[in-house]
């Protein structure tokens, strides 16, 4: 209907981006071993450090980051508590920063 967005199709820009998280998506679907908030959650953060992997492969991207030019970092809010929590660069975790 009217003032309703369109699906992501698999062919438009932010459809072909977020096809590459639906590996994990369908890994972390399947674990018995979690809530479904604990993998919500996990595939948040899993969209975060592949978004940051499939930025890198732009070559205006990794030339600026390379030469030290440009930053990427990985940030996660949870809304439902009002925390941030920021990627580790070297471990790839999560971990609230000490303000």
């Amino acid at each position: 209907g009217e003032g309703r967005a369109a699906p992501l199709s698999p062919g438009d820009f932010i459809g072909k981006w977020m096809s590459l998280i639906a590996p994990a998506a369908e890994t972390v679907a399947s674990s018995t071993m979690m809530t479904t908030t604990e993998r919500q959650t996990a595939l948040e953060r899993i969209s975060i450090r592949y978004s940051l992997a499939n930025l890198r492969t732009f070559p205006c991207v990794s030339i600026l980051e390379g030469k030290g030019k440009l930053s990427l970092y990985g940030a996660w809010f949870d809304i439902s508590t009002g925390e941030l929590w920021v990627m580790n660069k070297e471990t790839g975790d999560f971990e609230r920063p000490e303000l």
